[in-house]
């Protein structure tokens, strides 16, 4: 049987597609997310300064370490989930991603409420300043990252995006809060639990409404561009 009449109805078909634009690779953005985090921490540094006992402050006291590993995975985690819902064929990296995000979340907080249960209480209990500065710290170097997974997602069109949005909100606002510990000056464990372990719950709080905006903007940016670069066809229909 001659195939024929079969391929050239399937070049008629395809003569009235639109181009489909290549998305970047995961890795490729997930290297962009980092360096835009190491470049928003660098600013952060740069006007903050670095707290004197940097080393002490990140893996010397007790446990502390295990909090910011947690919030490392959650970090970590939460942007290869968003990066993955975007791209066919990745639901199991994405899945996979995201338990690796709670996993690390459980870990931070868990071992956060378990140093401020044991903690000693001390006379500087209520740093509600500190506490709101180190939130925001957290989350304005968490938001040019926030805002690269956002466009990615844009381009890709995420199968799951509002949980796409909440895993970016979380993850950048985790590395935002590692970052953080660099100029915190307080070693309080209720500051080190509500201000740092539970960064990526203010993130997401602070985050997913416009992160979601930013996404509906890219996606119709995208389906403009998506629009304009295709060949004027005669007979073919619009796009809804």
């Amino acid at each position: 049987m001659s195939g024929g009449p079969s391929e050239a109805l399937i070049r008629e078909l395809a003569r009235d597609l639109d181009p489909v634009q290549p998305i970047p690779r995961i890795r490729t953005v997930m290297a962009g997310v980092i360096a835009l985090w190491f470049a928003a921490a660098a600013i952060g540094f740069a006007v903050l300064g670095l707290r004197p006992d940097l080393g002490e402050a990140m893996i010397g006291m007790r446990g502390v370490a295990v909090v910011f590993a947690g919030l490392g995975l959650a970090g970590l985690g939460g942007v290869v989930a968003a990066l993955a819902m975007g791209v066919p064929g990745r639901e199991v990296l994405a899945r996979a991603a995201l338990t690796l995000a709670t996993l690390g979340m459980l870990i931070a907080v868990g071992v956060g409420t378990l140093l401020f249960a044991i903690s000693p209480v001390t006379g500087a209990g209520l740093l509600v300043r500190g506490d709101l500065a180190c939130l925001a710290v957290a989350v304005l170097v968490g938001l040019l990252p926030a805002v690269a997974v956002v466009w990615f997602a844009g381009r890709a069109s995420p199968f799951r995006p509002v949980i796409a949005v909440l895993a970016t909100a979380a993850g950048t606002a985790a590395l935002g809060a590692i970052t953080a510990q660099g100029s915190c000056p307080h070693s309080e464990m209720r500051h080190l639990l509500v201000a740092h372990a539970l960064a990526p719950a203010f993130g997401v709080l602070l985050l997913t409404l416009p992160l979601l905006a930013a996404l509906k903007r890219f996606r119709r940016s995208s389906q403009g561009l998506d629009s304009s670069s295709s060949p004027p066809s005669g007979d073919s229909e619009p796009r809804p």
